[in-house]
């Protein structure tokens, strides 16, 4: 578990986002990601559209105190709810309420127009994808405005704790166990810099991304071993989050591109 969830993150992330967190183990887990991600999407957008897909509710609430000037929508996927109505999302003592869209990402279109939106937020949401995660990253092409961004975050498969494993004969998996209470919601698939690089680019996306250590301290005596030998292993590639900044450049060049899909 990271010790300093909030170094290097503003004081205000901090004060908005400990009591939205509180409660809630998953978010305790996820604190330092929630305080990395608002900072790093503050940092580049201020103001405008921003549709969070897959939304956990803090991010939205965050946001509602921090950044009067993003409106934000959400999806989820509850099949309960109508297609396209609002939802009144509640962390901690606080709830927001915004326009929602309910929806299999991996199968069924964003009802709303091509370019509605300025920004997109996938956090936490493309290694759970079960058969076609470009079919999301495709929509959100397609709702992007011309140059409009994408912030996505998502678990590091070759992490130091990942090498750790594998030079340990162990699967270098952060969430893919099967649960004992047979959850169908754990990671399908996990990525590296490398695929994910691959996947954007065939998105249409220009993009700047890197590692940073999310969840746990880093497993850094094999790291060094390896590098005293001749692997390089920047910082850049070996936290255990990835993070993405992308800019949309332009329409979606392959559909399924390789590695990440097997042509047929």
């Amino acid at each position: 578990m990271i010790n300093e969830p909030y170094d290097g993150v503003p004081v205000k992330i901090a004060e908005v986002l400990r009591p939205l967190i509180a409660d809630v183990a998953y978010h305790q887990t996820h604190e330092r990601r929630h305080a990395r991600t608002l900072q790093v999407l503050l940092d580049n957008f201020k103001s405008g559209s921003l549709l969070e897909l897959g939304t956990s509710a803090v991010i939205p609430i965050a946001l509602s105190e921090l950044a009067t000037g993003i409106e934000v929508s959400v999806t989820n996927f509850d099949p309960s709810l109508l297609v396209d109505s609002k939802i009144t999302l509640t962390a901690g003592k606080k709830s927001v309420t915004v326009p929602a869209y309910s929806l299999d990402l991996e199968s069924e279109p964003l009802p709303v127009k091509d370019g509605s939106f300025d920004a997109v937020l996938c956090s936490e949401v493309i290694e759970h994808l079960d058969v076609d995660p470009m079919y999301m990253l495709v929509e959100i092409n397609r709702v992007l405005k011309e140059d409009g961004y994408l912030f996505l975050t998502t678990p590091n498969a070759t992490s130091t704790q990942g090498i750790w494993k594998i030079l340990r004969n162990i699967e270098p998996y952060f969430y893919m166990q099967y649960q004992s209470d047979r959850s169908p919601y754990r990671h399908n698939y996990e990525y590296s810099v490398w695929s994910l690089t691959k996947l954007l680019e065939a998105a249409g996306f220009k993009i700047n991304i890197w590692t940073e250590n999310s969840f746990e301290e880093p497993e850094m005596e094999d790291i060094e071993r390896l590098r005293g030998i001749g692997y390089p292993l920047p910082e850049i590639l070996i936290g255990d989050n990835i993070f993405v900044v992308a800019r949309k450049s332009g329409p979606v060049v392959d559909r399924h591109p390789e590695p990440v899909y097997v042509k047929t």
